[in-house]
């Protein structure tokens, strides 16, 4: 079988979308149907992979946005929608037979590969968890981190 699956989700998953958490929380559920598609499906030949594109749409036509993605009046349009599709298809031919369960940000003249969430620090306890221990342990690594600023991201761009 020769199969490709791209989805479509959106960096909101990773940085939150104010005002919108159901929006972060359904594209976070197209990252984790991929990953479970990838995994499931790879026996039979099918790649699953998703794409998150950084492009001028409807969506990001607002007062707050519309400066960042204005297209400039000359040069490279970093977020004209039509820099994805080349990544989209890559993704759908040959060439990318060894790259499946990857998430991608792609925009402009950039593609970045999102890095799965994984163990930062693991904490450890000689009894069982109380909320005191769990202050003890936890409340100095937390210390030096912002809420949500700290939180799942991936490396600046």
């Amino acid at each position: 079988v020769y199969a490709r699956i791209i989805n479509t989700s959106s960096e909101a998953f990773i940085f939150g979308s104010p005002g919108q958490p159901n929006y972060a929380a359904a594209k976070a559920g197209i990252v984790a149907m991929t990953m479970a598609a990838a995994q499931s499906l790879q026996k039979y030949g099918v790649l699953a992979n998703a794409i998150m594109p950084r492009a001028r749409t409807r969506m990001n036509d607002t007062p707050q946005l519309a400066a960042m993605f204005a297209k400039p009046e000359s040069g490279f349009d970093t977020y004209a929608p039509e820099n994805c599709a080349p990544l989209v298809a890559y993704l759908a031919s040959p060439k990318a037979e060894r790259v499946s369960g990857y998430v991608m940000i792609v925009y402009g003249k950039q593609v970045t590969i999102v890095e799965r969430p994984r163990v930062d620090t693991k904490f450890e306890n000689d009894d069982a968890w109380t909320v005191d221990a769990l202050d003890e342990k936890l409340g100095p690594y937390f210390a030096e981190r912002q809420p949500v600023m700290d939180g799942f991201t991936v490396p600046p761009m």
